[in-house]
């Protein structure tokens, strides 16, 4: 593993969630409760930035044409609407193990 330093934990509480640079990679970062998530940020679909969260549900909806992804697997739950026929099963964003380490959000992307 090796972790990269991304918001500080205060902002992120804070904020509840964000979208941040990490290498090549663009991640969207939450915190629910106790847990942090993350995930790609971009959406399979359009590529969008990921946004909308649902912390009942732990999804993150795109706000483009609603897509809805699960926080904890990346898997795509609920298709775009301007495609309702897409391989939800092909369409999941990869999920990266996140930490919080002297004061950071740290994100392993490797």
């Amino acid at each position: 593993m090796v972790w990269r330093t991304t918001i500080s934990f205060a902002a992120l509480k804070r904020a509840g969630q964000a979208s941040v640079k990490v290498r090549d990679k663009v991640v969207f970062i939450a915190v629910v409760g106790d847990e942090l998530y993350a995930m790609d940020a971009v959406c399979s679909h359009s590529r969008c930035i990921l946004g909308i969260i649902d912390r009942e549900k732990l999804t993150v909806k795109c706000p483009c044409h609603d897509a809805v992804f699960d926080l904890r697997t990346g898997e795509m739950l609920e298709p775009p609407y301007v495609a309702p026929d897409v391989p939800k099963e092909r369409m999941g964003l990869k999920t990266y193990n996140a930490r919080v380490n002297k004061g950071f959000v740290e994100v392993d992307v490797e």
